[in-house]
């Protein structure tokens, strides 16, 4: 009789518990989006012209799985158990630390030293970041790269320990360091500075530097490029248990616990030139009359902690998170003396990925180059960028390259003779040997371009034959 009515009993309880979510979204659903998600809408049983909407239920499935009842409540409770108990976490973008720390799990191999940039991504991030420099110098416009790192680069200890056996030593950091032995490319080291301090300067339950980590950081970088600046050496400061993390927010959506994080009493001398809520946005200006020198900055999310101390250093400064960054346009248009570039670790292959928008500087090709078989693929495009530009890419054997061959695209102009040009060189999902040169749409026909490309190794010249591409409207 006591198995019986404890089985009723648990049948009822794993009723109810399925029941509830779902009776509940009638009088309480859940809008609520929880970490980076976007909320998906309730879908109709027809489209708009009228038929029946073929994927109804795959919709119906989808609105009910991020608007059940409860939603927060119930996965804080399954991640307190799971990241407390178990050592785990139960969402696939935070991993579960020791001692209450949280990882970014986008991180991990990385850290792992596993599926790392090969060689010629690495010369490509180089390479495209060293051609960003020499443009801006011939400019007279001061550059500087720094890179802030990732968490479980710093503090190992705290991952979980079932991730103690790596597959390598080495990290796309550190091979990216090591690649700048004979490069001029003026890079901050942050890794190097962070790491010769005892105190913890990341947040545990965030991806990102606290805000002292923020503030050395900050005098780096101002130091790397020779800016007098304030030092908020003597700037009084506290600690508050008032920060929200990103990765406790995404993990414990209704249960998330505060943090501290450091308070410095900094006297903001700027002003917002930009309608600015918050500096999480994609672009802020900034206005400082107690200040001297212009800036442009691309930042992602460690620039947020970042933003206030350069808005005071500055007289004039403009910070951006759009990519791939329009540097002709916005620098020369903004009359900016220095630009900054910071990344974090894990998105340092961006730069391979997709190079800033400026025009490709013209190239002299030796005249004993040396012709081969007809291998790349060409596509030209009005950049939707910078519509001065078409932008010619494509991509080219990697049996003809070295990791540090450079690629320099031969177009006929519009006169009909023959420019040469430096390009980016660049890597996707398919290959590392891709290349991309923003050439003036006043050099060429509007219509099409017959381009052939040059490979050069070292002292040797490789020069394919040519090909003809249509240039392609930008979409907007």
């Amino acid at each position: 009789m006591k198995k019986k009515v404890f089985s009723v009993i648990f049948t009822t309880a794993c009723l109810l518990c399925c029941v509830i979510p779902f009776a509940g979204m009638i009088v309480a659903p859940s809008n609520e989006a929880i970490g980076n998600e976007q909320q998906t809408k309730l879908p109709s049983v027809k489209t708009e012209n009228g038929s029946f909407n073929e994927e109804y239920l795959q919709q119906l499935g989808d609105y009910f799985s991020t608007h059940y009842a409860l939603r927060p409540q119930i996965m804080s409770a399954d991640a307190e158990i799971q990241s407390k108990v178990f050592g785990v976490s139960n969402v696939d973008t935070v991993t579960a630390g020791n001692d209450n720390w949280l990882f970014y799990s986008a991180t991990l191999d990385n850290y792992l030293g596993r599926n790392l940039m090969s060689g010629r991504a690495l010369f490509n991030t180089r390479h495209n970041l060293e051609i960003t420099q020499n443009y801006l110098t011939e400019n007279n416009v001061n550059f500087l790269f720094t890179v802030a790192p990732n968490k479980n680069t710093l503090y190992s200890e705290n991952m979980p320990y079932y991730y103690g056996k790596k597959e390598s030593s080495d990290s796309n950091l550190k091979n990216f360091t090591s690649s700048l032995k004979d490069s001029k490319l003026n890079y901050c080291d942050l890794l190097t500075k962070l790491k010769s301090y005892d105190e913890t300067l990341y947040l545990e339950q965030d991806s990102h530097w606290n805000n002292k980590g923020a503030l050395i950081a900050y005098n780096e970088i101002l130091d790397k490029l020779g800016k007098n600046h304030e030092t908020y050496e003597n700037a009084a400061a506290s600690r508050s248990k008032n920060f929200y993390g990103d990765l406790g927010n995404m993990l414990y959506p209704s249960t998330q616990q505060p943090e501290y994080n450091f308070d410095f009493d900094i006297n903001q001398t700027y002003l917002y030139v930009t309608p600015t809520k918050s500096v999480e946005e994609a672009m802020i200006a900034t206005q400082n009359d107690k200040a001297t020198g212009n800036l442009f900055m691309y930042r992602d999310s460690f620039g947020n902690a970042l933003l206030p101390y350069f808005a005071n250093a500055y007289n004039s400064a403009y910070f951006t998170k759009a990519f791939p960054i329009n540097l002709s346009l916005e620098v020369m248009s903004r009359n900016s003396d220095t630009v900054v570039f910071e990344i974090a670790e894990r998105n340092l292959i961006w730069f391979a990925q997709n190079p800033p928008v400026l025009p490709a500087r013209e190239f002299t090709i030796p005249k004993n180059s040396k012709a081969v078989d007809n291998k790349f693929t060409v596509d030209a495009k009005i950049s939707e960028v910078n519509m001065q530009y078409v932008n010619v890419s494509g991509s080219v054997d990697k049996e003809l390259c070295r990791d540090d061959s450079e690629i320099i695209v031969l177009v006929k102009d519009n006169n009909g003779g023959q420019r040469a040009f430096e390009a980016f060189t660049t890597s996707n999902d398919d290959t590392d040997y891709g290349y991309q040169a923003y050439i003036p749409a006043e050099y060429l026909n509007p219509d099409s371009v017959d381009v052939s490309i040059v490979i050069k190794n070292g002292s040797e010249y490789l020069k394919t034959a040519t090909k003809t591409a249509d240039i392609q409207q930008a979409d907007i």
